[in-house]
């Protein structure tokens, strides 16, 4: 498994979680905004692990007033980012310079974020410990065994190497997050079109050999 500093070098400046914007970054916003706003039943921070640029959380700030939000990203050195006249709280680093500040949440979501983790499990299982009782932990990753992967095969855009590290089939994803104290974890599909767009886009390029690693 890649280093820390080889992790972060995978991701340059314009990496897309860096620098999204515009409208149609705005409206995808705007609809996981909605799908957590049902989630928030508890007192507690929102975590955005894997934040990017941070623009999801300002948007979110601005439609949940009231509520505090804090994103992590992974960098070679640490730093604290405080935007959105406070509501919003950026930590860069290792992940313990984020647990050395972070506060009990009541949510915590990782959207596409899990499959970059060399070490999931690790990082899941300290996540929970932040958790408030009752707090949610949601998310979304490529599925291994979805309709997708096995019509693209090794054009599929789970794939993503070298940044995707682990690519969870629904079973191995559920052991995980019950190996990680989590109660009743439920699985399901989702869609996401902008990994369909690159599957399709790879289709007229070569590929490497196919592989799954399977929690």
């Amino acid at each position: 498994m890649p280093s820390l500093a080889e992790l972060a070098s995978f991701y340059p400046a314009d990496y897309h979680s860096m620098s999204a914007g515009g409208l149609l970054s705005r409206i995808r916003n705007r609809m996981r905004i909605r799908r957590l706003a049902k989630l928030l039943t508890r007192d507690g921070a929102i975590l955005d692990y894997g934040c990017g640029d941070g623009g999801f959380l300002v948007q979110a700030a601005a439609e949940l007033p009231g509520r505090r939000f804090w994103g992590y990203e992974i960098a070679d050195r640490a730093e604290t980012i405080v935007l959105a006249d406070g509501e919003v709280t950026i930590v860069k680093g290792e992940v313990s310079d984020l647990f050395a500040a972070l506060p009990a949440c009541s949510l915590i979501t990782l959207n596409h974020v899990i499959e970059h983790l060399p070490d999931p499990i690790a990082v899941v299982k300290e996540l929970v410990q932040k958790l408030v009782p009752g707090g949610i932990f949601e998310g979304q990753t490529p599925a291994a065994d979805s309709l997708e992967r096995s019509v693209f095969a090794s054009h599929w855009s789970g794939y993503h190497a070298p940044r995707h590290t682990v690519v969870f089939s629904r079973k191995g994803l559920h052991s995980l997050l019950e190996r990680a104290g989590l109660s009743a974890p439920a699985v399901q599909g989702a869609f996401n079109p902008a990994s369909l767009a690159i599957s399709l886009g790879s289709l007229s390029h070569s590929g490497p050999e196919e592989f799954i690693a399977v929690a």
